[in-house]
C-alpha cells in the first residue's frame, strides 16, 4: 500500500506541466464545412485583430479530442466573412476540424439566436460540443447565431 502511494506521489511530482495558452493569432485548427463550401484557418483569440484575418478560438473554450465545449467566432459579412452562410447548416451536416494533423468530425445538432450578452453556450458541457457564433443578421450586431455541432466518432 505504502509503495503504491509513493509511486502515485512520484507521478504526479513527474507529470509535465499543462501546456501555456497558445498566444494570440497563433494557428489553433483548420475547420472545413463542406455543405457551405468553407475551409478556414482558425487562429487563437476572438480580439477583433484576429477575426479580421477568419475565425477564432475562444480562449478557455477546449480543443478537439479533449472533451467538453470547443468554440469558434467568426464574421459573416466583413473581413474574410468566413461564418457568412452558417444560417444554411442543418442538423446531421458534417463540420470537419483538424487539429495537429488529427481530424475530427462533428454533426450539426442544433442552431439558436440569442442576445449578445447570453454566453451560455460557451459553458463547458460534458459532451464534446463545437460551437460556432456569429452576428445575426447580417450586417448587424444585434443578435448571435449559434451554431452546436456534437463529436461523432463513428
Amino acid at each position: 500500500m505504502i509503495a503504491a502511494a509513493v509511486t502515485a506521489t512520484v507521478v504526479a511530482l513527474t507529470a509535465p506541466a499543462a501546456a501555456p495558452p497558445a498566444a494570440a493569432g497563433a494557428p489553433f485548427a483548420t475547420l472545413a464545412i463542406p455543405s457551405i463550401g468553407l475551409r478556414a484557418l482558425v487562429r487563437e483569440g476572438v480580439t477583433a485583430n484576429v477575426l479580421a484575418g477568419g475565425p477564432g478560438h475562444y480562449p478557455g473554450t477546449s480543443a478537439p479530442g479533449r472533451g467538453g465545449t470547443i468554440a469558434f467566432a467568426g464574421h459573416r459579412v466583413t473581413h474574410t466573412r468566413p461564418f457568412l452562410r452558417i444560417n444554411e447548416l442543418r442538423r446531421g451536416q458534417r463540420i470537419v476540424v483538424t487539429r495537429r494533423s488529427r481530424r475530427y468530425l462533428y454533426r450539426v445538432s442544433a442552431m439558436r439566436i440569442v442576445a449578445p450578452t447570453d454566453v451560455s453556450a460557451l459553458r463547458q458541457s460534458r459532451v464534446e460540443t463545437l460551437v460556432l457564433t456569429a452576428c445575426h443578421p447580417p450586417r448587424t450586431d444585434l443578435r448571435r447565431l449559434v451554431v452546436f455541432a456534437q463529436r461523432d466518432d463513428s
